[in-house]
């Protein structure tokens, strides 16, 4: 049988994660990047984060979908674009395709 010493530290410990989970500011902003892939493929990168540079910084090395369907990791990014913003790609093709894609 738990004693009132246990009980006391499972609650204090659920209330302190409690409290840390609440303080954690989460990103409010959704981008879509276009990368190049390990196999040198076009691809496409959705990321939650805080900021454009954030997301250029962060889609590197993530799983990203490629023009024929794969998953590959991401080695560069060329562009990305918030979404909802109005904002599109440069390259029109490609633009083309991730507004074809199913959301």
């Amino acid at each position: 049988m738990l004693n009132i010493k246990t009980i006391l530290l499972v609650i204090v410990s659920m209330l302190a994660t409690t409290e840390v989970l609440a303080e954690r500011a989460w990103p409010n902003k959704v981008f879509d990047c276009q990368v190049v892939t390990a196999s040198g493929s076009t691809g496409l990168v959705g990321l939650q984060t805080f900021s454009l540079k954030d997301a250029e910084e962060g889609v590197v090395g993530l799983t990203a979908t490629t023009l024929l369907g794969n998953r590959e990791s991401t080695v560069r990014v060329v562009q990305c674009v918030e979404q909802g913003r109005g904002a599109s790609f440069r390259d029109q093709n490609f633009q083309a395709w991730v507004d074809g894609l199913p959301r």
